[in-house]
């Protein structure tokens, strides 16, 4: 019986610690997965998150499988990673309270609004002054999130979350370009929740 109660654990503790590695490749850009896991709740975005690095991800696998789709998400990490650091994006920090209230700080300025989570398309909305709105599509797993945008769309979210039009346009021409070949292409960062 011993023996029994033994091999069940055993098999119970390798099925939990392959899920986890799963899902953390999932986050860490190895598998480039698809947006909108079951794991992300309303409740898994409460609390202070971080900028960690750029993120690019697909609304499906299948764009995965076209040749190429992993060498253009890196290329546009990469790219990414130096449009970030001249807006200040890459010191970028979002508060999200239970009440529905949000605020980020970039650059030393705090921005303050609300946001909606839509849980059907794991979609947060955040409505800033004067009525402005970002929607993120999100992705969280314990500590961390990844935060993207619809890469058509992100060089607008950029210049209205950071404010910076001029410093963003000279890289739009290059991220819409590889954005073209690939429908479904999510840009965005990736967020660390702080302790």
């Amino acid at each position: 019986m011993k023996k029994l109660i033994c091999i069940i654990a055993l098999f119970c503790a390798v099925t939990v610690q392959t899920n986890a590695q799963d899902w953390k490749s999932i986050l860490s850009g190895v598998a480039k997965a698809v947006v909108g896991d079951k794991a992300t709740t309303q409740s898994s975005l409460i609390g202070t998150w971080s900028y960690v690095g750029p993120d690019c991800q697909f609304e499906s696998d299948n764009i995965l499988t076209q040749a190429g789709g992993e060498v253009a998400a890196s290329k546009v990490e990469e790219k990414m990673k130096s449009v970030y650091k001249k807006v200040g994006l890459n010191t970028i920090q979002y508060t999200f309270n239970e009440d529905s209230t949000c605020s980020y700080i970039i650059k030393g300025k705090t921005i303050n609004g609300t946001y909606t989570f839509d849980p059907e398309a794991k979609t947060v909305t955040i409505k800033g002054r004067l009525g402005m709105r970002t929607t993120a599509h999100i992705v969280t797993l314990g500590n961390n999130m990844s935060f993207v945008f619809n890469a058509d769309k992100i060089m607008s979210v950029l210049k209205t979350i950071t404010g910076a039009a001029s410093k963003v346009n000279s890289t739009a021409s290059t991220i819409n370009s590889i954005a073209k070949q690939f429908d479904g292409m999510m840009v965005g960062f990736e967020l660390e929740k702080q302790q």
